[in-house]
């Protein structure tokens, strides 16, 4: 019979501590991260019995021909993407084949943000010598601009009318604008302190408050409603694509596991009435960027992409970051009806950014 002297014993103990601990960096103390972790390990994708078509997610083309690419938008037909950047260059590329149609060119002012119209035709971008451009995609005529933003203009979008524009400012008193499209009159101004969202109508924007409450601001009518409490700008909030539906990432406070956790949940915008929520690890799904088709949020995630069914809140499927074989993807941005994702990786300051349009079945 071996005997095992203390030293032996004492090496056993130790590499026994050893595994526990590097388990325990794997899988963390929240019990929430457990779960997700074995099934990455077991199917990677789908998390359900019946597999979900944002599996089959796969690059089918990649547009490199903007390096300094840092805004990005598709058309409401499916059929174009716009995209900006710091090269102070706004091009227009077939969705469809990749081949690029047109490039425009700012004289000043790296582009940060561009929103199409439903025309197909009319581009807004946002830039940083504080102007709004609006272009024509069809002509060689310079665009028209508007003044009055005191910061870099970070944010631009359009009502689904084509008549409104909405654009946000991080300058030293940050405002939110609301713009006549047709005559570039400014209609009204909110100063806020952290932008969620634009309701698809133009008509409501979402912001967080100095007082951490979620506002839904109707800009026609200038009423403001309390949404939620004790909402931060670390937490983020979406307007679903119905104009009725809120959904919200709201990060856990107070408890340890409570903190490396967020709550996503679908409320109806009006009452404020609660459908479903969830909640999730932070340590396996954190989303760092967001897109919204109807029925369905993709985050761009530490570990690649993850996909949220909005009807039931639940985690439908993560894809790894290598499948498409890249760093994560930023500025998502999703086709209408769901089956073209595309998104930006690599760096624009070093000149390497590309632009990957993923397709599912």
């Amino acid at each position: 019979m071996k005997i095992l002297k203390i030293g032996d014993l004492k090496r056993k103990y130790f590499l026994l501590a050893l595994v526990g601990f590097i388990i325990l960096v794997l899988l963390g103390d929240d019990p929430l991260e457990v779960l997700p972790f074995v099934q990455q390990k077991r199917m990677y994708c789908s998390h359900n019995q019946i597999k979900s078509p944002y599996c089959d997610f796969s690059v089918v083309r990649t547009l490199e021909g903007h390096p300094t690419a840092f805004a990005i938008v598709i058309s409401y037909d499916g059929n174009t993407l716009i995209s900006g950047g710091k090269d102070k260059a706004i091009k227009v590329w077939d969705l469809q084949t990749g081949q690029l149609r047109k490039t425009l060119q700012s004289d000043s002012g790296e582009i940060q943000a561009v929103a199409i119209a439903p025309d197909g035709k009319t581009v807004v971008s946002g830039s940083g010598d504080r102007l709004v451009r609006i272009w024509d995609i069809t002509s060689d005529k310079p665009p028209r601009l508007l003044t009055g933003h005191s910061g870099n203009v970070t944010h631009v979008d359009i009502s689904s009318d084509g008549k409104t524009i909405i654009s946000l400012d991080r300058g030293r008193d940050p405002e939110i604008k609301v713009w006549d499209l047709a005559t570039g009159e400014q209609k009204a101004r909110l100063p806020y302190l952290h932008f969620d969202d634009i309701s698809p109508d133009g008509k409501t924007v979402l912001f967080t408050s100095p007082a951490s409450q979620l506002i839904a601001w109707d800009v026609t009518t200038n009423q403001q409603q309390v949404l939620q409490k004790f909402f931060r700008p670390l937490d983020s909030a979406r307007i679903g694509l119905d104009g009725h539906t809120l959904i919200s990432l709201k990060r856990g406070t107070f408890t340890k596991q409570a903190k490396r956790s967020f709550d996503l949940k679908i409320s109806d915008l009006t009452t404020g009435k609660v459908k479903t929520k969830e909640r999730f690890s932070r340590w396996m799904f954190k989303p760092s960027d967001i897109a919204l088709s109807r029925n369905f949020m993709i985050g761009s995630t530490l570990k690649g992409l993850a996909v949220w069914n909005l009807q039931t809140a639940k985690l439908e499927a993560t894809l790894n970051k290598d499948n498409f074989n890249k760093d994560n993807l930023s500025n998502l941005v999703v086709s209408p009806d769901g089956k073209l994702l595309v998104g930006i990786t690599g760096n624009s300051d070093s000149y390497n950014s590309e632009i990957l349009v993923l397709q599912r079945p």
